[in-house]
């Protein structure tokens, strides 16, 4: 091997020996300079920033997946709150008929009809009107979701007011 020193331009163009800038050259080649020598650097820049971009897509694709998942779970809620609407639709007009006892299925859900007396102070209705109030409950399932609904409806005794009426609505806590 023969090592020779070389004498290339510095800054002001000129050929001549640079303070501190030897170039050598092995078996006549030359030494690699200026951005052949930073080939590695570049390489190993571009790898961190590869791998920093494949974080980010993972934490992106994490986050689109809980996205889904927490609108297929807000939609199976409003599937189950609008079946339990319709089941105590279904009680109610089941009222006319003679109310059954325990729950009864439905659907993708079920209900009950209970019978809780008679009164002349139900709200929402004319005073001393005798009505008969029933508690209907109706509960829906659509896939993890659970819906329960709760209603009283008055039935006016006498056949001149009308239909049965709901006086009370309300959902269940913690059932969703």
């Amino acid at each position: 091997m023969r090592f020779e020193q070389r004498r290339r331009p510095c800054g002001s163009g000129f050929t001549r020996d640079c303070v501190g800038e030897f170039t050598t050259a092995i078996a006549g080649e030359p030494a690699p300079t200026g951005p052949r020598r930073q080939r590695g650097a570049v390489l190993a820049l571009v790898m961190i920033l590869l791998v920093l971009l494949g974080i980010l897509g993972c934490f992106a694709i994490q986050a689109s997946t809980q996205q889904t998942r927490m609108a297929s779970n807000h939609l199976a809620s409003l599937q189950a709150f609008e079946a339990a609407e319709n089941l105590l639709a279904t009680a109610e007009a089941r009222l006319t008929e003679t109310p059954p006892s325990g729950w009864q299925s439905f659907g993708t859900g079920r209900y009950l009809i209970e019978h809780l007396g008679q009164t002349h102070q139900a709200a929402h209705m004319p005073e001393n009107l005798p009505v008969i109030l029933f508690r209907l409950t109706a509960t829906a399932e659509e896939r993890q979701a659970r819906i329960t609904l709760e209603s009283v409806v008055a039935w006016p005794l006498s056949p001149d007011h009308g239909p049965a009426r709901r006086i009370l609505w309300r959902q269940l806590p913690g059932e969703s």
